[in-house]
């Protein structure tokens, strides 16, 4: 006697119900999230805008033109993810007024042609001239922003990927794996079998799900790390380690790097203040962390050398000066380095400051 059992085929809309399934879910998760950050709410956001896109595939057979109305909610994706990105690998000044206005009028691109679609359905316009036209230049503009925010999101992976250490490389690593694997995999099915629909189907849905569940990933990882070390650092502080030793020390540190100014030394180390106050590396990384609230020796240099830069690009006696010269005199390397640096703690450029600068004063000068 046989028993037949059902066989269940893995169809494209299975798919699709399956990357709807795991969107929601997603979605769901962030709310049991206790400390909530940005990123978590720009993947909610990414999950929820994918997950319409998907009902729309899912419906647009069925609902007579009605699933361009769904579309609409679908305007968080290319653009959500790079807010997603600068959220994940920036540390200060990730989302500014300008990211979300850029963000926005890509969302509204595609809010239009969903509307231009939707109306179209329902009305049968055939339009011409100029509405044609606009329809047109839309979606052309779409194309060209999505494409430019794909690449704007990579490039906030491989930033800073240098200087990086431990955890956090290997998080930026598995980033730009993923999203390689995505961005590359879809355009070389898309192009390889460019008269089949379906396959190309598959492959972005495919890439949909690898690059939410790395997400997913990421977003557990990075700020699951981080709040083991700021319960790391939380112990450190309570502890009873604040002797007239390290306060000796913290006076001597400052002396140091305050005033005499050795934060301008070129590739200044620990190991240069050990060696000079002749004191383990590890007391004069404990003061500066504990005493001077930095988080390391290199942020509160950086910080003090961009602190004189700001300076330096205010001086106008020194408006002449180029911006690699500034970053020289502030005891930088070279200049990328010092244009990372001002930039993670002022969230402009040296040149975009200088020009900042310059305005303000020239309208003091107009209203005095």
């Amino acid at each position: 006697m046989s028993t037949n059992i059902p066989s269940i085929t893995m169809t494209i809309e299975n798919y699709y119900l399956l990357l709807l399934s795991l969107c929601c879910t997603l979605v769901v998760a962030q709310l049991f999230v206790k400390e909530k950050k940005a990123a978590h709410l720009l993947f909610a956001l990414v999950c929820g805008s994918i997950a319409l896109a998907t009902t729309k595939k899912l419906t647009q057979d069925s609902l007579n033109g009605y699933q361009y109305l769904i579309g609409m909610g679908a305007c968080v994706t290319c653009n959500g993810f790079w807010l997603l990105a600068r959220a994940l690998f920036r540390e200060k000044h990730a989302i500014l007024k300008r990211h979300v206005v850029f963000a926005i009028a890509i969302a509204a691109l595609v809010i239009w042609r969903q509307g231009y679609l939707f109306i179209d359905s329902q009305l049968h316009m055939n339009a011409r001239g100029f509405f044609e036209w606009l329809n047109i230049a839309a979606y052309e503009l779409t194309l060209l922003l999505s494409s430019s925010v794909l690449m704007l999101a990579f490039w906030e992976g491989c930033r800073g990927f240098s200087q990086s250490q431990g955890q956090e490389k290997a998080q930026r690593v598995l980033f730009l794996s993923a999203y390689f694997i995505c961005v590359a995999g879809t355009k070389l099915i898309e192009n390889r079998f460019a008269d089949n629909r379906e396959v190309q189907e598959w492959a972005v849905t495919s890439a949909a799900i690898l690059i939410i569940l790395t997400a997913q990933v990421l977003l557990y990882w990075r700020f699951s790390s981080q709040r083991t070390s700021t319960s790391i650092r939380c112990v450190e502080s309570n502890e009873p380690t604040q002797t007239e030793d390290d306060i000796a020390l913290q006076q001597q540190v400052e002396h140091f790097l305050i005033e005499q100014k050795g934060f301008l030394k070129e590739g200044l180390k620990v190991a240069d203040l050990a060696q000079q106050f002749n004191e383990p590396e590890y007391k004069i990384s404990r003061v500066i962390r504990q005493n001077l609230q930095a988080r390391n020796f290199s942020q509160l240099v950086n910080e003090l050398r961009v602190e004189h830069a700001k300076v330096l690009l205010q001086d106008p006696a020194k408006q002449h000066w180029p911006v690699l010269v500034v970053g020289l005199e502030s005891g930088f390397a070279s200049v990328g380095p010092f244009t990372r640096a001002f930039k993670i703690a002022t969230g402009t450029t040296p040149n975009q400051f200088r020009k900042q600068n310059s305005q303000t004063q020239v309208l003091r000068e107009a209203q005095e």
